[in-house]
Order: structure tokens, then C-alpha cells, then sequence
């Protein structure tokens, strides 16, 4: 079994981001914490495929029970692929539970805060038209930060819908809304026509030196401007949709979950604010 010896491990590891790369379209991000992970139990552990003193070593580092669950699927994960493989041998894989783990609701801002700050946003400078663009567009459809940095323009359309590639390299057409029609035509117009240059190519939202915008650059424009993280928009969209009565089903579509159970955090989402808003209304709440 080659992925017990030590002079093979790098080596397959390498195969396997690779086919978490090309084959499952997985972010760079992700990517890295895989391969992190994956090392880290490789060098670590005693035996591939144990994982009680993996799970001793990491609780004596403290990591959070999240990072931990977080660490099992990885390395489940590049296990059972590599028993694909014919790598090592599935019989092997212990069987390991996950902690159980207080879920944290997402935070969720309220309709009448997140509006008044998109109206209220300054638009004068280049990088102010875009940031609007771009808050306007992830409040308007539930972007995932990765999905806004690949846009290309060509994935706008002037008919209020947008073209996104999702996790899994998985496409999908969005409905805009008109305010961010409005606010990207503005951007494409003006914005964008004094960033680009000869390193732009296509990308829909560019950096000050001309390049694509990357994630963690649209993640300090979401700071900067909300004082909040990127997915913290994502859940707002999502909340929202769903207090205004639209169905489950349609918000899995448009947030592009493949598994509905992702989707049903949501929910309880909107039971807090419900119960929130019955004892701030009802007489004896």
C-alpha cells in the first residue's frame, strides 16, 4: 500500500489536490486547508487510517470541536480516495464520529439596516462604484465571495440575470435585482473602463492595478463597507428571501446547494426572528 510509505505520501497527496482541483472544482482556499490537514495527520499520526491519536493531539492543542470535525472530513476524505486508488485499503478506515458541536447561527442583518447602508453608499471614486457593484450584487443574489471574484462580463446580462460558476464548477443563472443592474451597468460604464488594462482579460470586477479582484480583497471591501464578513450577506439574502415567503427549494437553487439540508439552517434562521418579533409585538410576550 503506498500510502503507508513515507516516499509516497507527498507524492499522492499532491495526485489528490490535484483531483480535488481539476475534478471537483474546489477553491484554492479549500484546497489548502485539505492539504494542510491531510500532512498534518500524515506526519502525526502512528498509523493511516487510526485516528484516536490524531484526535488526542489536537485536543491537547486545544482546537475548537469545529476545526476538529472540520479535520475528519478532510482526512476521511483523501482516505476513502485514496482506497479508490487502490493507494491503501478501505478495510483500514476506523470508523470515527464526529464531536458534537453547539451550531452558531449565522448572523443575520435586518432589511431596513442593510438597505439603508446600500442606499447611503458613496459612489464618486473609481474603487466606490465598485464596491457598490459588488455589495449590491452579493445582497442581491446570495454570491459566494469565490463566485464574484471569477465573474467574467460576459456572465452579466443587461435583462437582469447573471451567469455564476459555483463550487463543483457547477453553472447557474441568476435573477439580479434592478438596483444592482443599475449599480453594475455603472461600474462597467465608468468603474471598470479606468481599472482595466492588459492583466484584466475578462474579469467583471478588477483590483487598482488592473487585475482580477481576489477573494481576499473582496472580503476587506465587505469589512470595509459593511463592518461585517462576506457570508454574513449570503445568509441575509437567504433570511430574507425566506420571511418574504419564498420556498425552500427555490432558495437551495439559488444559493447553489446540492444537499437541501444545508439549505434548512435557514429556517431556523427565520423561527428566531419570528419568535424575536412575537414578543416584541404581542402584549405579553
Amino acid at each position: 500500500m503506498k500510502l503507508t510509505n513515507k516516499s509516497y505520501q507527498e507524492e499522492i497527496v499532491q495526485e489528490y489536490l490535484s483531483y480535488l482541483l481539476k475534478v471537483k472544482g474546489y477553491s484554492k482556499h479549500t484546497i489548502t486547508s485539505y492539504k494542510y490537514d491531510v500532512l498534518q495527520y500524515l506526519e502525526i499520526n502512528q498509523e493511516v487510517g487510526e485516528f484516536s491519536f490524531f484526535l488526542k493531539f489536537l485536543s491537547q492543542k486545544k482546537y475548537s470541536k469545529s476545526t476538529i470535525n472540520r479535520k475528519i472530513t478532510a482526512i476521511k476524505t483523501f482516505l476513502k480516495w485514496s482506497a479508490s486508488m487502490d493507494y491503501f485499503d478501505e478495510v483500514l478506515i476506523q470508523n470515527v464520529v464526529n464531536l458534537k458541536s453547539e451550531k452558531k447561527l449565522p448572523n443575520i442583518l435586518s432589511s431596513s439596516y442593510i438597505n439603508k447602508l446600500l442606499d447611503e453608499l458613496p459612489s464618486q471614486t473609481t474603487k466606490e462604484i465598485r464596491d457598490k457593484a459588488i455589495l449590491e450584487l452579493m445582497y442581491s443574489s446570495g454570491l459566494r465571495v469565490s463566485e464574484v471574484s471569477n465573474l467574467k462580463i460576459q456572465n452579466f446580462k443587461i435583462n437582469k440575470s447573471i451567469k455564476v460558476l459555483g463550487k463543483g464548477n457547477k453553472e447557474r443563472v441568476l435573477p439580479i435585482t434592478s438596483r444592482a443592474v443599475k449599480s453594475i451597468s455603472t461600474y462597467l460604464n465608468i468603474g471598470r473602463t479606468e481599472l482595466a488594462n492588459e492583466k484584466s482579460q475578462n474579469y467583471m470586477f478588477l483590483g487598482i492595478r488592473g487585475g482580477q479582484l481576489r477573494d481576499r480583497e473582496i472580503r476587506r471591501v465587505v469589512n470595509l463597507r459593511v463592518g461585517t464578513f462576506p457570508h454574513s450577506l449570503r445568509h441575509t439574502f437567504a433570511t430574507h428571501l425566506l420571511e418574504g415567503g419564498a420556498d425552500l427549494r427555490v432558495v437551495q437553487e439559488l444559493l447553489g446547494h446540492n444537499d437541501p439540508t444545508t439549505t434548512q439552517i435557514y429556517t431556523h434562521v427565520s423561527k428566531k426572528q419570528l419568535k424575536k418579533k412575537y414578543k416584541q409585538s404581542h402584549p405579553r410576550g
